[in-house]
């Protein structure tokens, strides 16, 4: 029985791909409207960029590709990645929770491990972008600390939605 099932979050392992493949696109294709890419143009990668995809990401030491899991079954991601340009900034990415698995914890543990990753990089914030309006998804990120800053932009080049950066100020202990 699923209800009694333990949650579970862990990082991808790089031959897990056709598994992140298939979250990946099951996200865009539930939810098309909250993150850059779409379905369509996900759906264009052959296996072996997939495969390179996450290898890369799993070996990288600058991203966290994680895998939440409601026993044995996959139930949701996210990807943490460091910032290229300023590494006490980690964004999230990616993050999506199957809708029959939403509201048991997955997305709280997928984002808190993306957090205490970023705390033990030494990062200062945990940066993310999520479309504007009173959802599930912005209330989700307030009632865990993160508030909006910078400008709306466009979910992406031509489209309509807006998007609201909200950054997460990681807590260290003083020194």
């Amino acid at each position: 029985m699923l209800d009694s099932c333990a949650i579970t979050v862990r990082k991808f392992e790089g031959a897990e791909f056709s598994a992140y493949r298939a979250l990946r696109l099951s996200a865009l294709e539930e939810s098309p409207d909250v993150f850059g890419s779409t379905l369509s143009a996900e759906q264009l990668r052959t296996a072996e960029e997939w495969a390179s995809r996450l290898q890369v990401g799993c070996n990288s030491g600058l991203d966290q590709p994680l895998i939440g899991q409601v026993g044995t079954i996959a139930a949701g991601l996210a990807w943490g990645k460091v910032d290229r340009f300023d590494s006490t900034i980690v964004h999230l990415y990616q993050m999506w929770v199957a809708p029959e698995f939403r509201g048991r914890g997955v997305a709280r543990l997928l984002l808190r491990t993306i957090v205490a990753w970023a705390a033990s990089l030494q990062a200062r914030s945990v940066h993310l972008g999520v479309a504007c309006g009173e959802s599930p998804a912005m209330r989700f990120y307030v009632s865990e600390g993160f508030v909006p800053f910078g400008q709306v932009e466009p979910l992406r080049p031509g489209s309509a939605l807006l998007v609201q950066s909200m950054q997460f100020q990681i807590p260290h202990a003083a020194v």
